[in-house]
C-alpha cells in the first residue's frame, strides 16, 4: 500500500472531524468549506486503504480502522507541535544542555514543581543535576561559583559574592534532633554542653577532612561525617547518633515520634533559620531556557 501522498493536513482534518462530531463542525473550526474537509478525508482513505468513518447514520461514527489509527494520528500530530516548538526555540538561542548545582541538604521536593514545569516547556534541553558536597554551598573557596561550572547554583544564602546574582527560593529550619532510642532522648531540660560532647555527632559534611574553624553546630568529641544528607538522616533515624537535619526532612519522623527534639541547651533547642538561593553569576548570562528556570526557582511567573 503507497501512502505517498499522506498529508499532517489530512491527519488534522481527521482529528478535528473525530473532536467536532461532524463534518461540518470540522469545516467550522478549520474554516474551511465542508467539501474541503471531505476531500481530504476521502484522500486519507484512499492512503489507508480503508473507511476511516461509519457515513450510514446521521453523524459519522469511527470505523474499526478509524478507532486503531486514531490515536497515532493524535501522536504524530503532537509530535510535529515538538517539532515546530523547538525549531522556533532553537532559533532563539535556547540551550542543549543546562547545568545545575544543588547543594547538599536541599530537600529536592523543594525544586521538584519547577523542574516538572521545565520539562513540559522545554522538552528538547538537557538537564545535568549535581549535587555539591556541604562546604562547597556554605562559601569555603565558593568552588561551586567558579567561571564556567554551572548555569544555575541552588545554594545557602550564605557568604555569597557580589559576582553573583541570587533569589530567595524558600526557607526552613536546621533542628537539632535524635532518635526515641538515644540515650539523649530522654534527658530533656538535664541536657547539657557535657552530654552532647560526650554523644557520637553525625555531621553532613564534605569527602576531605574538615577545616579547623569551618564546623558549624559541632560540638561532638566524635563525629561521624557524611556527604549524603539522605545518609545523614538514616544513621540519625537508626540511633546511632544525634545531628541537625532540616525541618522538612525531619518533619515526619518528628510527627510519628520516631525522631525527637533535644532539649536542654538554647542553642540546640531553638531552630537555626536557612535560606536556599538560586543564583547564577554575572559575568554568564543565562540563555531563554536558564532565565526561565531561574524565574521558576524564584516564585515568578514565566
Amino acid at each position: 500500500m503507497e501512502m505517498d501522498g499522506l498529508s499532517l493536513d489530512q491527519l488534522q482534518v481527521f482529528v478535528t472531524v473525530v473532536e467536532g462530531g461532524s463534518f461540518s463542525a470540522a469545516a467550522r473550526r478549520l474554516n474551511r468549506a465542508q467539501s474541503a474537509v471531505t476531500y481530504a478525508i476521502q484522500k486519507l482513505e484512499d492512503q489507508v486503504g480503508s473507511e476511516l468513518f461509519d457515513r450510514s447514520a446521521y453523524r459519522p461514527t469511527l470505523s474499526d480502522a478509524g478507532r486503531i489509527l486514531l490515536p497515532q494520528a493524535r501522536r504524530v500530530l503532537d509530535d510535529m507541535s515538538h517539532f515546530r516548538a523547538s525549531a522556533r526555540q532553537i532559533t532563539r538561542g535556547l540551550e542543549a544542555e543546562l547545568r545545575v548545582l544543588i547543594a547538599a541538604m536541599i530537600p529536592m521536593v523543594v525544586l521538584t514543581p519547577a523542574l516538572v514545569a521545565f520539562r513540559d516547556a522545554f522538552p528538547t534541553v538537557q538537564l545535568r543535576l549535581s549535587v555539591m558536597p556541604f562546604s562547597m554551598a556554605m562559601g569555603r573557596d565558593m568552588p561551586g561559583l567558579s567561571p564556567g561550572e554551572a548555569d544555575l547554583r541552588i545554594l545557602y544564602d550564605v557568604l555569597l559574592p557580589d559576582t553573583v546574582t541570587y533569589h530567595p527560593i524558600a526557607e526552613d529550619e536546621l533542628v537539632s534532633v535524635v532518635a526515641k532510642s538515644h540515650p539523649l532522648a530522654g534527658m530533656g531540660v538535664d541536657l547539657d554542653g557535657s552530654a552532647l560532647r560526650d554523644q557520637l555527632q553525625i555531621v553532613l559534611s564534605e569527602p576531605q577532612e574538615a577545616v579547623q574553624g569551618e564546623d558549624r553546630r559541632v560540638v561532638a568529641l566524635n563525629t561521624w561525617r557524611v556527604t549524603d544528607p539522605a545518609a545523614q538522616h538514616a544513621l540519625i533515624r537508626a540511633g546511632i547518633g544525634w545531628g541537625s537535619l532540616p525541618a522538612s526532612l525531619a518533619r515526619e519522623d518528628l510527627a510519628t515520634g520516631r525522631l525527637v527534639h533535644l532539649g536542654g541547651m538554647k542553642q540546640y533547642r531553638q531552630p537555626t533559620p536557612v535560606t536556599w538561593v538560586v543564583a547564577h553569576r554575572r559575568d554568564e548570562p543565562l540563555g531563554p531556557a536558564g532565565r526561565w528556570l531561574f524565574d521558576r526557582f524564584a516564585g515568578k511567573s514565566s
